[in-house]
């Protein structure tokens, strides 16, 4: 088949989340079938990349990613848009027109869409099958963030917002032949607000188990990392809430205890995190395994987001011990005491960083039970497989797949 993906996301270097998996979802398929592929890039220097997808796909357009702001005319007249103002603000008239020249030009058998963010660029009317693959059942990670407001009149307005994309999502998601979902937490959440939905399938977040070798780690004394960019709002409350509430217990316990938290921080308030002796922020780092085999646990404090989280699936691939809340390990099948430990309370999770970091035969069991699990159930090998799967499911299913034949 003849496959065009469009994606939110330029998937290379595969260096956050949503970049993995766009780019072994597209490495599936091109074992399979041809790729073409219309992104958006979240840094010009990206245009340089294209080339290294040849191997899996046909770059045939690339667009500079419009980022919100909460300011401005287009802010104001979102508010007043049936659509939320994430979408109002950050819509772009030539992607919507590029994705029709392609159409036209390549006559794909199917159209994979890649997150709720570049829904609005097709329409019914493309004439072709179509698959949506959302990240995070994103109305879920408003209606989080909105129920965690301080004051009513704050809780108030968030949750109008989040009952708006809630809508909305439920809308785009309508056009769509099948819709692949994260988790089946995610799943359920979608179909709450959109139950007449005719195909939605879990497709799970992978990891490339012989990327990470268990046998490299080397962890140095104390040593915790967190794996995530603060610009992404989830993130920087996961490490404040460290900061505040946990830390002060484990420095009382550890006291040369120290968080290395990777990712870019560009723009974002660090009052807080950056003074604070028990954290060291390390910036973007190339290769996450030079960081993962001299951290002696993997911290996942998460209270926001959606999805799940592939910080813990590499951890779990590279032999390294979890601690994480619920929210954190969501969407991924973990037994807590078996492949890793969540705790919900501070004074809990503190308890829990110092069980691995003390108790060595803890450690080696759910080690060796998470390296386990994520070679049954979360290689990039055969999830690709599902969505490869779900991906001709439609298009053999499609009345204009039968008038070709």
């Amino acid at each position: 088949m003849r496959v065009l993906f469009l994606s939110a996301w330029f998937p290379f270097p595969p260096d956050n989340g949503s970049r993995i998996r766009v780019y072994n979802l597209m490495k599936a398929l091109s074992c399979e079938h041809e790729v073409f592929l219309i992104s958006l890039m979240q840094q010009d220097s990206q245009r340089e990349n294209a080339e290294k997808l040849r191997d899996i796909c046909e770059v045939v357009s690339l667009y500079e990613s419009h980022c919100f702001s909460p300011k401005g005319i287009k802010s104001v007249l979102g508010f007043f848009s049936s659509r939320p103002r994430s979408v109002v603000c950050t819509y772009d008239h030539a992607v919507h027109q590029a994705v029709r020249d392609v159409i036209n030009r390549v006559s794909p058998d199917v159209l994979v869409v890649s997150t709720l963010g570049v829904v609005e660029y097709v329409g019914r009317d493309c004439g072709v099958p179509m698959v949506l693959d959302e990240h995070n059942c994103e109305y879920a990670v408003l209606r989080r963030t909105a129920d965690r407001m301080p004051g009513k009149l704050k809780r108030l307005r968030y949750a109008l917002g989040w009952k708006k994309a809630a809508r909305w999502e439920a809308k785009m998601c309508g056009i769509f032949d099948a819709v692949a979902m994260v988790s089946e937490e995610d799943k359920r959440m979608l179909l709450d607000v959109a139950p007449g939905l005719p195909d939605v399938r879990v497709i799970p977040n992978g990891v490339d188990t012989g990327y990470y070798d268990p046998s490299l780690w080397d962890p140095q004394q104390g040593t915790l990392l967190y794996n995530g960019a603060l610009t992404y709002g989830a993130n920087l409350d996961a490490v404040r809430y460290y900061v505040d509430q946990i830390y002060p217990v484990m420095r009382s316990r550890l006291p040369n205890v120290r968080l290395l938290v990777t990712g870019r921080t560009d723009g974002v308030d660090l009052t807080g995190i950056g003074d604070c002796p028990g954290v060291e922020l390390t910036g973007y780092v190339q290769d996450i395994r030079d960081v993962l085999k001299k951290s002696a646990a993997c911290i996942v404090p998460l209270r926001e987001g959606g999805g799940s989280r592939l910080k813990i699936l590499e951890a779990m691939a590279a032999g390294v011990p979890v601690v994480s809340t619920s929210m954190g390990a969501e969407g991924i099948k973990v037994v807590s005491g078996e492949h890793l430990l969540i705790a919900d309370t501070p004074e809990r999770f503190a308890d829990a960083i110092v069980q691995v970091l003390s108790d060595h035969s803890l450690r080696d069991s759910l080690t060796s039970a998470a390296r386990v699990l994520m070679e049954q159930h979360y290689s990039w090998e055969s999830i690709g497989a599902q969505f490869v799967d779900m991906v001709e499911s439609v298009v053999e299913r499609a009345p204009r797949c039968e008038a070709k034949q």
